[in-house]
């Protein structure tokens, strides 16, 4: 039967046989092979049997159109899913811990052995790649891993406990210039699934889709955490978790030049006239009240070049210790340095030594706030509401690529989605949004849902960052 049922392919693959069609299939082949058999056989019979072995040739007709259809990317089953990332030399990403860059200080000279560990007060880190206190003292950022699994924000300068224990008298201090990225969990089929895709089309699509594959393929990095992006003077590349070394090596394989990277730059977009200037950036500065920093290129107002120490105003403003009542208005110019979103690694490759520059991306902490309303005149679970409603926020949130902002519409359509067995979409009548990032209520830009944040960051949420109530 099977080589008589024939196999058509629509657009969305093989389609299935009609019981119209296996019946006449069916009529003919046994008239072929049995004539007169009509003659020989009551017709109630004849149409019993026949019944039975259309429905029983249709399951199995089923199971043919499963299989044609799970041949491909788009809809293979988890077998051959695996099979094909086997191919394109992508395997399914497995759970790894929280992970932080942490700077160590001290004596210049002192090694930071693999395995050091440091705490935050409640998790602790292992260093994974080893460093040592170079002549300023202090270390180049070191990749650490969790200890535990799990996953958690690490806010930045909150890693500053030492556990491993410090030989008398070098006195050893560390902490995290920026916050760490949280552990992304095993990786889920439908992530895996755009992996494989992704890996399918990198050698005829170019150098940006075989990078973000060969970083995809490094353990602990996030997809939602890699970004290629063409920027002034080369390219700058984005990526969140993965040991750096890894990461830098999956660079140098992938960029044709490593001279083309571009690292984060920090750009001066204004500073004021006042007895205590006041300075503003076009990212997140990521500065804290006591930090210092250097300014330099600026024009017109030339004074405020020069390393300062902060007063942090908000992410993107501050203040430094210069009175510009009466210098010349600020006209252009100006970056912040150092920058500490900008990691570089240097790899030896034998004779050569190379150095390669790629961009931390810095989390971004996110609440909101959804009040809804119904016009149901049946009785309607806020706290189911509430709690099937969150998680569906939760997921959207952290869903998000680097760089890229939140859509109003898109966490309405998540809600509904989320909450339509509960209350059908037609009856839900009001849905305001209030989101904050980093702590600051956030608007959409004006005559759009677009809610812009730092374009080399990443957002982030959890549970006990949603408010959902009925009003």
């Amino acid at each position: 039967m099977s080589e008589t049922i024939p196999i058509v392919l629509g657009p969305a693959g093989m389609i299935s046989a009609s019981p119209t069609t296996v019946h006449q299939e069916l009529l003919a082949n046994v008239s072929a092979t049995n004539p007169g058999y009509t003659a020989n056989l009551p017709g109630t019979l004849i149409e019993d049997i026949s019944s039975t072995d259309v429905a029983a040739i249709l399951l199995c007709n089923s199971a043919l159109v499963e299989l044609v259809n799970s041949v491909t990317p788009y809809g293979a089953n988890q077998f051959l899913l695996n099979q094909l990332g086997q191919i394109y030399g992508v395997q399914q990403g497995q759970d790894t811990n929280t992970s932080v860059y942490v700077v160590f200080s001290g004596p210049a000279g002192y090694i930071i052995p693999i395995g050091f560990t440091v705490s935050d007060g409640t998790y602790s880190y292992t260093v994974q790649t080893g460093g040592i206190i170079e002549t300023g003292g202090d270390s180049a950022p070191l990749y650490c891993l969790a200890t535990t699994s799990g996953s958690w924000a690490v806010p930045a300068n909150t890693v500053t406990t030492i556990t491993t224990s410090v030989p008398s008298p070098i006195v050893l201090t560390c902490s995290n210039p920026q916050p760490g990225t949280p552990s992304p969990g095993a990786q889920s089929v439908e992530s895996y699934r755009s992996q494989v895709l992704q890996a399918g089309l990198a050698a005829s699509q170019g150098m940006p889709r075989y990078l973000k594959t060969l970083l995809s393929n490094i353990t602990g990095v996030q997809p939602r955490l890699i970004s290629v992006v063409q920027a002034v003077g080369g390219w700058k590349v984005i990526v969140g978790g993965g040991d750096p070394y890894s990461v830098a090596y999956a660079i140098y394989s992938a960029l044709f030049d490593i001279t083309d990277l571009v690292g984060s730059v920090i750009s001066v977009t204004a500073i004021t006239q006042d007895a205590a200037a006041e300075v503003t950036t076009d990212l997140n500065h990521g500065l804290v009240s006591g930090d210092t920093t250097t300014i330099s290129g600026v024009t017109g107002m030339v004074g405020a070049n020069g390393t300062w120490t902060v007063t942090v105003i908000d992410e993107k403003t501050f203040s430094i210790p210069y009175d510009s009542t009466m210098a010349p208005a600020y006209i252009s110019g100006g970056e912040l340095t150092p920058n500490s979103r900008n990691q570089t690694v240097t790899i030896n490759d034998y004779p050569d030594v190379y150095s390669v520059t790629f961009v931390v991306p810095p989390v971004q902490s996110v609440s909101i706030s959804l009040t809804w309303n119904t016009i149901s005149t049946n009785a309607v679970s806020a706290s189911s509401m509430a709690s099937v409603g969150a998680q569906a926020l939760v997921n959207y949130i952290n869903s998000i690529p680097v760089g890229l902002p939140i859509n109003l519409f898109e966490l309405q359509n998540a809600y509904q989605i989320a909450t339509a067995s509960i209350l059908p979409t037609n009856l839900l009548t009001r849905m305001v949004f209030a989101v904050s990032i980093n702590g600051v209520l956030t608007s959409p830009q004006a005559g759009t849902g677009i809610i812009e944040g730092d374009p080399e960051s990443y957002f982030l949420t959890d549970l006990t960052q949603i408010s959902i109530s009925q009003g």
